[in-house]
């Protein structure tokens, strides 16, 4: 799926939907998540989404918090949306290239005894396995496994990288990009600053079906019972 950029979604600019179910798509929206993450009153958040609902962007939620009147989880064409891109169309040869680079900052990471997690699986899926010239992106999905499960042993660590990364200039603007950014960090890393990469989250592509995947890295047939509803290619 593609967006543009002066795209208008539930009245509201096509980026900013995008962005807010890209937060939200692991978890039950309420109105006062809508509210604090777009800045406006819960009310609005109401109506933003009920309109994300109309589209088939989000769905009622099977289980309702305490308290809510009304609450939504993203639904498969919300996945889709969180992923779409809104970058002018690339070559097959500079995925290619953008691919081959990946896979190289992939074998670095795993060899980068600093960081908390390793890659256990990467998969490519979307245009780029289809016979099409001009892409939109190279879609990728990356499965991370700490080093470390014990508890204690694991918060030391996280504490160690947050600290490593504020003393290297780093900032946290909430206390949620303080929590995720030890696996934050290695997701920047496998990205780079390459802009045509779109690197997902293992679990939005085990939701998916009638998928078609290209396993780039890790146990082909545990992929696929993780992806039971893709077809590896």
């Amino acid at each position: 799926m593609r967006i543009n950029k002066g795209e208008v979604v539930a009245g509201y600019p096509a980026l900013t939907v995008r962005k807010f179910l890209r937060l939200c798509r692991s978890c039950t929206i309420v109105p006062a998540t809508a509210a604090y993450n777009l800045k406006f009153d819960k009310r609005e958040g109401s109506v933003f989404l009920r309109g994300l609902a109309a589209l088939g962007l989000v769905e009622p939620a099977e289980h309702m918090p305490t308290g809510e009147a009304e609450a939504y989880e993203i639904s498969s064409r919300g996945l889709a949306f969180a992923n779409a891109s809104a970058a002018r169309p690339i070559t097959r040869r500079t995925a290619e290239s953008a691919l081959a680079q990946f896979m190289e900052r992939l074998h670095a990471v795993n060899g980068n005894a600093e960081y908390l997690y390793r890659v256990e699986s990467a998969v490519l899926f979307g245009s780029m396995l289809t016979e099409i010239e001009r892409l939109g992106d190279v879609d990728l999905a990356v499965e991370l496994s700490p080093k470390v499960t014990e508890d204690k042993a694991f918060r030391r660590w996280c504490d160690r990288r947050r600290h490593a990364a504020q003393e290297a200039g780093r900032r946290f603007g909430s206390t949620f990009d303080w929590v995720v950014w030890p696996r934050k960090e290695v997701f920047q890393a496998l990205r780079g600053r390459v802009r045509t990469l779109s690197i997902h989250e293992w679990d939005q592509i085990t939701k998916m079906t009638d998928v078609r995947y290209r396993v780039l890295w890790g146990d082909r047939k545990r992929i696929a019972r993780l992806i039971p509803g893709g077809k590896r290619c």
